[in-house]
């Protein structure tokens, strides 16, 4: 699937992924929990045949991120400029209140235009290890050699 049109999408899961590591912890603050929400509850109420519980259970593992952003592209997730904003404040407010959650992504892309963009040799520890969000690429976009470890680093 095209890295370019799953960037939304991707970001929503890994989000929400981040969300719930950073919410359960003891030292995470409420706003990451209520950020959450709000994510949660728009994929709930605009897509509903998306299953949200896939990552729920286990936030951890990256290919339960990987079907979920797959549906919710299937489900046209992707072009939805009300869940980008929610994700976007949620990404803001995990990197405000528990950043050792935000560290859980190898590489995060934010408004990058570019002719051509590899991203390879990425290793991550417990989500995602890309992130694109807002990416243009008008030629080859390539992502390759990405190793996502299912071991969390300590939230504190």
């Amino acid at each position: 699937m095209d890295p370019t049109i799953m960037a939304a999408a991707t970001a929503a899961a890994s989000a929400v992924s981040a969300g719930l590591v950073a919410g359960v912890t003891a030292t995470a603050q409420q706003a990451v929990t209520d950020a959450y929400q709000k994510v949660k509850g728009v994929l709930t109420r605009k897509y509903p045949s998306v299953d949200v519980e896939i990552v729920e259970s286990r936030p951890q593992v990256e290919s339960r991120q990987l079907v979920l952003a797959e549906e919710l592209t299937a489900a046209g997730a992707d072009t939805d400029t009300e869940l980008t904003a929610l994700v976007q404040q949620l990404w803001h407010v995990i990197e405000q209140h528990s950043p050792k959650a935000a560290d859980l992504v190898g590489v995060k892309l934010t408004r990058v235009e570019a002719g051509e963009l590899e991203i390879r040799g990425i290793k991550a520890a417990g989500a995602s290890g890309v992130i694109a969000d807002q990416v243009k690429v008008t030629g080859k976009f390539s992502v390759t050699d990405v190793q996502v470890a299912s071991e969390l680093p300590d939230p504190r």
